[in-house]
């Protein structure tokens, strides 16, 4: 880890997990995942080691798919996770890029779902059958101009989340519209004072 990196504190992540919210085990497994790929087992072990000293000693490989665990969990995971490997911020974008690689969403979206609009409205669907709070809205889909708006509601954990979303609403985009050049801008931010996120996802 870089010196220049702080560990989480004991603090920080007591505060992180009195965040109510629970989350299928699947989300949680595609982070470790990601996680092992880039740096191995070695790395599940130490995010073992830091989850245990900091008090939550919870055995991640024991993570069941379909079962609930708290959302406040898989976001300590990714701060873990970030501070075992000494991710950038464009690693976090990529791990959330990866995440729909990794979990159920890419299965779902291939086997049901044929155009990029049908696929922008049903996402709240799928953010139901993996979270139990908050919601997704679809705001707006233009095919013809090659955009859409993203709103995610009651969602409030930790900032480095909203770089993560990123990652991770650029590759369903690019799944979606099968395009490669993906831009996405979070145009409002409950961090920002806003009531919600909003991200504005583009393509050509």
């Amino acid at each position: 880890m870089n010196k220049n990196q702080q560990r989480i504190a004991k603090e920080e992540a007591d505060k992180l997990m009195a965040i109510p919210g629970n989350v299928r085990g699947a989300v949680i497994l595609a982070d470790l995942e990601y996680a092992r790929r880039k740096g191995g087992i070695e790395v599940i072990k130490k995010i073992k080691e830091r989850l245990k000293e900091l008090g939550y000693p919870v055995d991640v490989e024991e993570i069941k798919p379909m079962e609930k665990y708290p959302e406040a969990l898989s976001v300590l995971i990714i701060l873990l996770v970030k501070e075992v490997l000494n991710l950038t911020d464009e690693e976090i974008f990529e791990m959330g890029g990866a995440a729909i690689k990794l979990s159920p969403f890419i299965k779902i979206l291939t086997k049901y779902f044929v155009s990029a609009k049908r696929i922008f409205e049903e996402s709240p669907k799928y953010w139901e059958k993996y979270f139990d709070f908050g919601k997704m809205e679809p705001i707006e889909f233009n095919g013809k101009e090659g955009y859409t708006i993203l709103r995610v509601i009651g969602y409030k954990f930790h900032p480095i989340i909203c770089i993560y979303h990123k990652g991770y609403f650029t590759q369903v985009a690019r799944i979606a519209t099968g395009k490669k050049v993906i831009k996405i801008e979070e145009t409002k931010c409950v961090y920002r004072g806003d009531p919600y996120h909003e991200y504005f996802v583009s393509w050509k």
